[in-house]
């Protein structure tokens, strides 16, 4: 009785040559995602978002915070632009827009509410904005969000004026810290 045959060596041959490409190739993957390319400076060469939008949205919505507070999407943002972003911790391009985000957050905090929605456990996001290092509010979806805002994609990202008015609707990541997207927003605001 023979062990080997030719399909059995033929098969050890091509598994001892893939199997180290893909395990590589896959370690590399997740390395660039997870730690790699996290630049707190930029977005890591996206483009900006296309400008503007003109659909109108119901924010009577709820989203939980990471303490599992229940907060009403309409009454949090109040008479204030809102930026709303749904991403995933394990979203490649989510997470390489979330420096870009948390740049734009630092600018415009003051003047705008930014909501970033998960379907993730808190506690899982929770873990994630400590080791990126990220202050801008994440929210877990407690519902699923109006039809205007239910998109097949993440990153999804909404700039949405206080009286319902989608002013922006960008699909994919973008670098929202970009100048045209800071002019776009500072013309929205009143702040030239």
């Amino acid at each position: 009785m023979r062990i080997f045959n030719k399909s059995s060596v033929l098969g050890f041959i091509i598994g001892f040559i893939a199997f180290p490409v893909i395990l590589w190739g896959g370690a590399y993957l997740y390395y660039k995602i997870a730690f790699g390319d996290f630049d707190a400076g930029g977005a890591g060469g996206l483009e900006p978002p296309e400008l503007p939008g003109d659909r109108i949205v119901s924010l009577d919505w709820t989203v939980k915070s990471l303490d599992g507070t229940v907060v009403n999407l309409r009454e949090h943002a109040g008479d204030k632009t809102l930026f709303l972003n749904f991403w995933a911790t394990w979203c490649g391009p989510c997470v390489a827009e979330m420096p870009a985000i948390e740049k734009l957050y630092s600018q415009f905090s003051g003047d705008m509410v930014f909501v970033c929605v998960s379907n993730e456990q808190a506690g899982i996001l929770k873990k994630f904005m400590e080791e990126k290092k990220i202050s801008f509010p994440v929210f877990v979806a407690d519902a699923d969000p109006p039809g205007e805002l239910n998109e097949s994609a993440i990153p999804a990202t909404f700039i949405i004026a206080p009286g319902g008015k989608i002013l922006l609707r960008h699909v994919g990541g973008a670098d929202w810290s970009h100048e045209s997207v800071v002019a776009f927003l500072r013309e929205k605001l009143g702040r030239g």
